[in-house]
């Protein structure tokens, strides 16, 4: 265009041509704003003589404030360095082509707010004057697209190989937070019908868990209608103002959020929130958090499933009660420690009296809701930190830490005193009590197996002397022991003599 001009100025021709010459500059700028990229054409000193309207859009300019201006003041460091040496230096020509090469070029607004572009140079010469024709291409969205496809693959790949639910919380809301300004991310999982637990992180990695009621809470309407939404601030004091919202909610300035489905079914919400006056999500995050809320949802159901095999794995379905093969790794870590502290554990085994008896008078139903009865006596009976195993049968295990000989009686005489409490299973009175053996870590052995086997001998004294009692093991209790296997061996003889 100003090339048209130029010559247009210096014209002397027949009027006809002169219009000519104008109808072709005004074609050409017509062409150059309808074209959907930033064109900017510049001579050999890098002054600005031409750009089109998605340009001057780009960088915030007006016409009359860029032309004649130089390039440089459009394109950031260290880029524009090199474009103002290589001009200075009459090297342009030659160089214009390699000026792009490892280098992320980003353009600089007139607000100074920088963005990516890439750049693509033509050069031109009319007699003895150099141009060069730049087309510009915005490539924020490009690079967001990226950054998007980027992190879904890290949150699909977090998904894939986690097995820790809450630790992937805070990896999504990392991930989401590098593609969407987010100042609080929360996961909302149904609880019971009126109650949601929820699982809270934010920017100041304060992270908390509360319970909260569905009722009046702002996730509400996404739980009953299965569909997600945005709030803006007037939206939200709205709500607040009818009473269809807890006045006590924090109205951020913009919220999303979005249901989680498994099979159909709600199990939650998962939403962000942001309190910066000059933000406001729009469609384009709510798509984003839509595909983050599928990606939650297999996560939890995925979770849900590794967390039901380590529960059958590791306790006992009937008692809820960890099971031999958990019990014995906690003793095993617990020795490990006691070692270097010199601290003293008390190992119990327990078998109730008479469990036969109720089994064949009243039925295996009616045995094994003892067994569920008598579990959750012995939790109301140990410390908090001890633990309990259901070891098979009606036997029970107990691991508790003790100062001294004298916490494993106080810890024994609170169990046999729990136990005998009543008991009432299908409306009948039921007669409850146990043998208790008990052995102490290191005093009778350094290993859990070694330990298990006194507490047992310990429990079969406790047995012999009448039941509804508990027995340290010593060297007598050995001795009994002894005693018993010489008889049943005696016995064996005559069975087959």
């Amino acid at each position: 265009l100003y090339i048209i001009i130029n010559n247009f100025m210096n014209l002397k021709k027949p009027r006809k041509k002169i219009y000519q010459i104008l109808d072709s500059a005004s074609h050409m700028k017509s062409v150059l704003n309808a074209v959907n990229e930033g064109v900017i054409t510049f001579d050999s000193d890098l002054r600005i003589i031409m750009i089109n309207r998605f340009a001057l859009n780009l960088w915030g300019y007006s016409r009359e404030q860029i032309l004649g201006k130089n390039l440089s003041i459009l394109i950031d460091k260290p880029y524009s360095g090199r474009i103002k040496r290589y001009a200075k230096e009459k090297k342009l020509s030659e160089k214009i082509n390699l000026l792009n090469q490892d280098i992320k070029i980003k353009g600089i607004t007139k607000d100074k707010n920088r963005f990516p572009v890439s750049l693509n140079f033509v050069e031109t010469k009319i007699e003895d004057n150099q141009f060069f024709t730049v087309s510009i291409t915005d490539l924020t969205d490009f690079i967001k697209n990226k950054q998007i496809q980027a992190c879904m693959l890290d949150i699909s790949n977090s998904v894939r190989i986690s097995t820790n639910i809450k630790q992937l919380y805070r990896e999504i809301y990392k991930n989401l937070n590098l593609l969407m300004p987010i100042e609080e991310f929360t996961i909302s999982l149904i609880e019971e019908t009126e109650k949601v637990q929820e699982y809270n992180y934010s920017n100041n990695n304060k992270d908390f868990e509360v319970t909260s009621t569905i009722k009046k809470n702002i996730i509400e309407p996404i739980i009953k209608d299965k569909k997600p939404l945005i709030y803006s601030s007037e939206q939200i004091e709205y709500l607040k103002d009818k009473n269809k919202l807890n006045k006590k909610f924090k109205t951020p300035n913009s919220y999303i959020g979005a249901p989680l489905i498994i099979s159909k079914k709600i199990i939650g919400v998962v939403s962000i929130k942001i309190f910066d006056k000059n933000i406001n999500y729009s469609e384009e995050e709510l798509n984003i958090l839509k595909f983050i809320s599928d990606q939650i949802a297999m996560a939890i159901d995925k979770v849900q499933s590794v967390e039901e095999m380590h529960y059958l794995a590791y306790y006992d379905k009937m008692t809820k009660l960890p099971n031999r093969i958990l019990f014995n790794d906690r003793a095993k870590f617990a020795f490990k420690n006691a070692r270097r502290t010199d601290e003293k554990y008390s190992v119990l085994f327990l078998d109730l009296d008479e469990f036969k008896i109720i089994n064949d008078t009243m039925g295996h139903n009616a045995g094994d809701k003892l067994l569920k009865i008598v579990a959750r006596k012995l939790i109301n009976s140990v410390r908090e930190g001890d633990t309990i195993s259901h070891w098979g049968g009606d036997e029970f295990t107990i691991l508790s830490k003790i100062n001294d000989i004298e916490d494993n009686q106080k810890l024994c005489h609170r169990i046999l005193k729990e136990i005998k409490k009543e008991v009432k299973i299908n409306n009948k009175k039921i007669d409850c009590s146990v043998s208790i053996g008990a052995s102490i870590y290191p005093t009778h052995g350094d290993n859990i197996d070694e330990l298990i086997q006194k507490a047992d001998m310990a429990m079969y004294v406790s047995k012999t002397k009448g039941k509804d009692s508990f027995t340290l093991y010593d060297d007598e209790v050995n001795e009994k022991m002894l005693e018993k296997l010489n008889l049943e061996v005696e016995m064996r003889k005559i069975q087959n003599s």
